[in-house]
Order: C-alpha cells, then sequence, then structure tokens
C-alpha cells in the first residue's frame, strides 16, 4: 500500500507528529511503486514497503544496497531517531580507494605501548564512490498515490531521505500563524509547531551495505563525506521524477552494535 503523508521530515514543510518513544522511530524513504520493482522480474519479490529491513524474509528476495544511521548501529547511542535510505537499484560500480596519510599522527600497532588499550577511531582513509538511480514516474502517474510522499514530491522524498542521515535537515520551533501559506502540509495552524529547515552536513557514523542480509555482500563503516545529486527528469509542474546521486562514503573503524535487531521496530 502506498504511504500516507506524513511520514518522513521534509526541508521546508511541517516536522510530521509521528508518536513513538525517543529512539524508537524509524524514518526511511517511502515504498517504490510495484510497477517500477517489476523492472526486469528481478526486483518482483522485494518491496521496502512491507519489508522488515531487520527481517527479510526469503532467499528469493533481491538484495538491496541500504544506508542505517541511529542507535541500531551505534553501541550505547539513545534517544535518536533511526534514519534509513533503501536503494532502488544497486550501483552498477562501486569503486573503492585506499591511500597512505602520513599526517593522520596515529601511531601504528608495532610503535605503541603494549600497555595502551585505547582504539583510535579516525578516517582510514580510505574512501567508497558509488552512483545511485531513484525513479518516481509511477508515484507521480498512479492516482493512489497522489496524497503520498512519492506522489507529491517526487524523488525529492529520497533526497531529503539522505539529508536526514546527513543531518542536514533539523527542527526549528516556529509560531503556526507565522508559516500559514509556506506548507504543503494540511493541519491546524495554532500554537507552535516544528519545521524543517536545512543546516550544514554533518558527520554522522552509518552503516552502508550494497546487499542487505547478504552474507557475502560489500559492507562498511563510516560517513558520508560527499553528496552530489542531478535531477534529470520533471513533471509539467517541475515536479522532479529521476534523479542519479552521486555518494563518497568515507570509512572509519567500525563502532556499530554486534545486534542490529535490538531496536528494530
Amino acid at each position: 500500500m502506498a504511504t500516507k503523508l506524513p511520514t518522513e521530515p521534509i526541508s521546508g514543510q511541517l516536522y510530521p507528529e509521528i508518536k513513538g518513544k525517543p529512539g524508537g522511530r524509524t524514518f526511511q524513504n517511502p515504498p517504490f511503486h510495484p510497477n517500477i520493482l517489476n523492472v526486469g522480474g528481478a526486483n518482483k519479490a522485494t518491496n521496502p514497503g512491507n519489508w522488515n529491513p531487520y527481517n527479510p524474509g526469503g532467499d528469493k528476495n533481491f538484495n538491496r544496497g541500504i544506508i542505517i544511521s541511529g542507535p541500531d548501529v551505534i553501541d550505547g547511542l539513545t534517544n535518536s531517531d533511526t534514519y534509513i535510505v533503501n536503494f532502488l537499484y544497486n550501483p552498477s560500480t562501486i569503486q573503492e580507494s585506499r591511500g597512505l596519510d602520513t599526517n593522520n599522527g596515529v601511531l601504528p600497532s608495532w610503535a605503541r605501548n603494549p600497555d595502551d588499550p585505547g582504539r583510535y577511531n579516525t578516517s582510514l582513509n580510505t574512501a567508497i564512490n558509488f552512483s545511485l538511480l531513484f525513479d518516481r514516474t509511477y508515484e507521480l502517474w498512479d492516482a493512489k498515490y497522489r496524497h503520498t510522499l512519492g506522489g507529491v514530491f517526487g524523488v525529492r522524498a529520497d533526497v531529503e531521505a539522505f539529508y536526514n542521515l546527513m543531518g542536514i535537515n533539523s527542527f526549528v520551533s516556529q509560531s503556526k500563524s507565522a508559516i500559514v501559506g509556506k506548507t504543503d502540509i494540511p493541519g491546524d495552524f495554532q500554537g507552535q509547531a516544528d519545521v524543517v529547515v536545512q543546516g550544514p552536513m554533518q558527520m554522522i557514523p552509518s552503516y552502508l551495505s550494497f546487499g542487505y542480509h547478504s552474507a557475502g555482500s560489500l559492507e562498511y563503516f563510516g560517513y558520508i563525506s560527499s553528496f552530489n545529486v542531478t535531477y534529470t527528469h520533471f513533471t509539467q509542474k517541475m515536479v522532479p521524477v529521476r534523479c542519479a546521486v552521486d555518494v563518497t562514503f568515507t570509512v572509519t573503524p567500525p563502532v556499530q552494535s554486534t545486534d542490529k535487531t535490538s531496536n528494530s521496530g
């Protein structure tokens, strides 16, 4: 089924008042239309709308890539929401580059005091580069999706999922009377409201997998250090239909939880 508005923080809009204990909420880009999943046949068994990322079920599913940030991937992190970006298609090429950084100030293991149990959590001078494609043609075409995130914002809903994960989107409390006419989300404009605003990109520890729940897939821990989006197709109302996303992911030593099911919801 289509996801009803509002389910995801969108910049320039009212923050959705979603019930749930702190740290127990999960935000992710909305489900993809069944028609786009059926392209090529291989995607037919997987629909993110009905797919629990922690219990996908069935070996016939097409293993998509995923990026996760929040308490599920960081030990001891509480009072924080989980943000997920589901890939529509896996990238056709993945570039992994490593280099020697002689100025990072981190002593190699052979030069350290054997009584020092500490572990540095710093960049490994390793970068993962890949490109993704998102397409919301069918959501903008299907009348049943008219009041969904994909049917209103197109691929901007997928881009905003990245913005949430990267800490670009934040919330500012304003008087609802001051923002009447400045939001597409209907509601009772009385009292205070949290508005989603954009700020600087932040270094958010994240888990990246190019085949989630596939034992042999490529996976990394680190943060998104560069993000570029190119919108390639629009409706007559200038709603972006398709986009290409270029991502650079900087790898760090893993500090992720060994049990990603501890906060699944």
